[in-house]
């Protein structure tokens, strides 16, 4: 099965992938640069995707669409998402939430390698 990684920063994903691969995590990693590209490879990948890390801030459709998008398109919404932003208030985190109430998680940028593999655990066991 594969992760999807939708991060418009190249850093971030490419960080984001030696944390799981580091971790012991096989799957082959998808990227996407920007939440409409990110939403197009869900698509084209729907049944092969077993995670999807997402940002908040992208260029073209943000984190926050593509989460409300997520909630209401059934080849997706099963599949667990998991915000990985710099945007950690409280507020921000109750705004996710509202745009898909079933979010796997919130991991917070910077984040430790061990508070990232411990959100993921449940998903890639």
């Amino acid at each position: 099965m594969k992760i999807l990684i939708v991060d418009d920063s190249l850093l971030d994903r490419k960080l984001l992938m030696n944390v799981l691969k580091k971790a012991g995590f096989e799957n082959e990693i998808l990227q996407a640069s920007n939440g409409e590209e990110g939403i197009k490879m869900m698509y084209e990948y729907m049944q092969e995707i077993c995670l999807i890390f997402l940002d908040w801030q992208m260029p073209n459709m943000d984190g926050i669409e593509v989460l409300k998008l997520t909630r209401n398109i059934s080849y997706v919404k099963d599949i667990p998402i998991i915000m990985v932003t710099a945007s950690g208030s409280e507020a921000n985190k109750k705004v996710a939430l509202d745009a898909n109430p079933d979010l796997a998680g919130y991991v917070v940028k910077p984040y430790t390698a061990s508070s990232l593999i411990r959100t993921v655990e449940p998903y890639l066991k």
